[in-house]
């Protein structure tokens, strides 16, 4: 398709305004994992963010074991079960893996970035070499994309 698409993290999603979730540009676009989605239950626009969840399929799983195979034992900066942080962080990563490992031969593939505001959720995507923006970005594609929408009809 080549088209670009974001996988967004939950602490993305507080910086987005309901609007932007809402908006074509979010629908058309941006994809949550089924993990970020939980971690998001009690976001106004929960529902709106269900309609196209990124679920942890087997390939998926076999992502999140290739990512945790990174992470030291002791080192709680991805993950921390105690402290309940970053939960959905592996699966995020291992979700824009699968979707990256999915178009691996094809002529126009989509390009899959995250987007967080999580240093070590960013730190670990760029070892596995994807890319990441901050909410900030996204706020001003979908911003554009309404305003152009809005001049045109």
């Amino acid at each position: 398709m080549n088209q670009t698409m974001y996988l967004v993290d939950s602490n993305a999603l507080v910086a987005l305004a309901r609007h932007r979730i809402l908006s074509a540009y979010f629908r058309a676009h941006c994809r949550v994992t089924a993990d970020v989605l939980w971690e998001a239950r009690e976001h106004p626009e929960q529902s709106a963010l269900a309609e196209d969840v990124c679920e942890l399929t087997p390939a998926v799983l076999e992502q999140v074991r290739a990512v945790m195979k990174t992470v030291d034992v002791g080192d709680t900066g991805l993950v921390d079960l105690y402290k309940n942080k970053g939960t959905a962080d592996p699966g995020l990563i291992a979700s824009a893996l699968d979707a990256i490992a999915a178009d691996e031969g094809k002529l126009l593939g989509d390009t899959w970035i995250l987007v967080t505001n999580d240093r070590a959720v960013e730190a670990k995507a760029v070892e596995f070499g994807i890319a990441v923006v901050r909410p900030e970005i996204l706020m001003e594609h979908i911003d554009t994309a309404a305003a152009q929408h809005g001049a045109t009809g």
